[in-house]
């Protein structure tokens, strides 16, 4: 589970737990997935990893091989969130976005590879991928189109590769939030109002609810059990989809 110290990350982690998997929880400050993993149960173990660090991919890898011979469940879940004006937005902003929340989706998936396979051999019904996309990867939202770019790209990415491994026994599914309550607006360049005036955070998530049918933001726990889902056997049948938790905004 990457990204598992905080917000849907976590949520899903102690979800999964309580499910009775044995949790593998990543994140680049160590001090939270430590503290995730202890919440997930004697037998979970902790990762500080940098998702974009293609080395400590393998590491987490070998580590787990090691620990386990396998692994049934990836979540690829770290991401970061840049809001700025498309005009104002230097090329940067798009490769920053890129390189967290593609790239490691890509790395992610080819290193969990041969430990899935692992898992099939000795009998598992099946392995799953879930990508945390974005309902901002389907409709556009001022001041993401990088962010956008990025989860449009975790989308196709996914359907392509759930295609190519569909008889490998080796499920990639997306999982696309709406707007939901977490800290990952932390990375957010502040919004600006037509004047170019800083927007106050609690200003912007409310005019974001006002945005939604439900008249409210999601929550991590809103999130959690279809990933918990997409993770159990109950979806073996179930490779190249998408699934949206977003209280109603794409619905028009």
């Amino acid at each position: 589970m990457t990204g598992a110290g905080s917000g849907i990350g976590r949520e899903t982690a102690l979800t999964l737990a309580k499910s009775g998997a044995t949790v593998v929880a990543s994140d680049i400050n160590g001090d939270s997935a430590r503290e995730v993993a202890e919440g997930c149960g004697i037998s979970a173990v902790a990762f500080e990893h940098d998702v974009t660090d293609e080395a400590g991919w393998q590491n987490c890898a070998q580590a787990i091989e090691q620990r386990f011979g396998h692994l049934d469940v990836l979540v690829n879940n770290a991401g970061i969130m840049v809001s700025q004006a498309f005009s104002d937005a230097p090329v940067n902003i798009l490769r920053r976005q890129h390189q967290t929340n593609v790239e490691s989706v890509y790395i992610g998936m080819q290193v969990a590879e041969p430990l899935m396979k692992a898992a099939i051999v000795k009998g598992a019904t099946g392995a799953s991928i879930i990508n945390v996309a974005s309902v901002y990867g389907m409709v556009a939202g001022a001041q993401f189109a990088a962010y956008s770019a990025t989860k449009g790209a975790v989308r196709a990415l996914s359907r392509a590769v759930a295609f190519e491994w569909a008889q490998s026994g080796i499920r990639v599914n997306c999982v696309l939030p709406g707007p939901v309550q977490t800290n990952l607006g932390a990375d957010w360049e502040a919004p600006v109002d037509a004047s170019g005036n800083p927007i106050p955070p609690e200003v912007a998530l409310a005019a974001w609810a006002a945005m939604i049918p439900m008249k409210r933001l999601g929550m991590a726990g809103d999130i959690a059990p279809m990933i918990a889902f997409l993770a159990s056997d109950g979806a073996a049948f179930v490779t190249g989809a998408e699934f949206v938790a977003d209280g109603g905004y794409t619905a028009a």
